[in-house]
């Protein structure tokens, strides 16, 4: 209540005048009425026109210029709030602009030879910037996590790649061990199936990477499945599986990078951006 009384006595003494010469106004146009309707109409003439100039003045604080009777005027406040909606306008274009021109760059020849990382972090520094140096308060927000996911499937893909080869090694192995213990024909049909069963449990897709980038922590995922189906072959088939132990190092270092989202950018994650099993 204090508050409101507080921010009612501010607006009031700030906007004193404007109360005064509209009070004056109600009150001089009323009166031109009243001399009208008694066919006093010099009177009447004469208290319309205070009228006027009460109410003009009353407002003199929102024109930007006035230039005389033939009252070519521009109400200040009025431009000024068409100016803030045409800056959001143009804003909501830029965002857009920048986005397509960015995420084109990064997802053009993702499957061939495409541009760098260096280069597509280059590019989204330099128009997020540029906005930034022309005071223009745009939140790239939305944009810099599209990236961060594509930028992270970059980096968990050839990881998740090589713990899978391990894993269908092993399955491999198993479904080999199964085939040698039954023997063929298979005589322990129960016993033939129960161990398939077994080997249908140790699972390592990875499916759909791309799209889950944007909304889990994939290189947490990817390990624990993995670290899942390893133990189940050692489980139930005693087939031990090795990974590689910097694929693995690398998967749980980037799974406290993604849990801190937006991802920091470092030479180091670029260099692991383009990292592939076969050039290790």
């Amino acid at each position: 209540m204090r508050e409101l009384l507080t921010k009612t006595m501010d607006y009031a003494l700030k906007n004193w005048e404007r109360w005064l010469f509209g009070i004056v106004g109600l009150a001089c146009l009323g009166l031109a009425f009243r001399s009208l309707l008694s066919s006093e109409v010099a009177a009447g003439s004469a208290l319309f026109g205070m009228a006027f100039f009460s109410f003009f003045y009353s407002n003199l604080a929102r024109f930007k210029r006035f230039k005389g009777l033939g009252f070519e005027a521009e109400l200040w406040e009025d431009k000024q709030k068409q100016a803030a909606d045409l800056i959001d306008r143009l804003k909501s274009i830029v965002s857009v602009y920048t986005r397509e021109i960015v995420m084109n760059n990064v997802m053009r020849g993702r499957w061939s030879d495409g541009e760098s990382w260096t280069k597509r972090w280059a590019l989204y520094d330099e128009l997020t910037g540029q906005h930034t140096e022309l005071g223009q308060e745009i939140d790239f927000s939305d944009l810099k996590h599209e990236m961060d996911s594509v930028f992270l499937f970059d980096i968990c893909r050839p990881l998740a790649s090589s713990l899978k080869k391990q894993i269908t090694m092993g399955r491999t192995a198993a479904n080999e061990h199964i085939r040698q213990k039954y023997g063929s024909p298979v005589t322990d049909l129960e016993g033939h199936n129960a161990d398939h069963a077994k080997l249908r449990e140790v699972q390592c897709e990875f499916d759909d990477l791309f799209e889950r980038a944007k909304t889990e922590n994939i290189a947490q995922e990817i390990l624990k499945e993995a670290l899942s189906a390893k133990a189940l072959l050692a489980a139930h088939f005693e087939i031990e599986v090795e990974f590689d132990q910097e694929v693995v190092e690398r998967l749980e270092a980037m799974t406290g990078i993604i849990d801190k989202r937006p991802v920091t950018v470092t030479p180091k994650l670029i260099e692991w951006a383009h990292w592939r099993e076969e050039a290790s």
